[in-house]
């Protein structure tokens, strides 16, 4: 059974696809990804590239393969430093 990803999302920073649990997004180096907060918690799984992450008021360059765990309500920013690949679970507090 082969089934098409869904689209959740593609502008020129990249594409963002429905990996059921998971959300698989794909960014071209020097775009901005999230900054934002929301309220529930998420964890990122940077498997290709690098980027200066910043969470609450800290910053901090992150290289893959990286797990990333964010609290609900946090801010936080990603700028792509390469071309990064990073899935991501929004359902770790659900």
């Amino acid at each position: 059974n082969v089934e098409k990803l869904r689209i959740v999302r593609s502008d020129e920073r990249g594409v963002m696809l429905d990996c059921d649990k998971l959300n698989f997004i794909a960014r071209k180096k020097g775009s901005v990804s999230a900054n934002h907060a929301h309220e529930d918690g998420e964890v990122l799984y940077l498997v290709k590239g690098e980027i200066e992450l910043t969470v609450g008021e800290e910053t901090k360059k992150v290289s893959a393969p990286a797990k990333i765990s964010i609290d609900g309500n946090a801010y936080h920013k990603l700028l792509a430093l390469t071309d990064i690949e990073l899935p991501e679970d929004r359902e770790m507090n659900k």
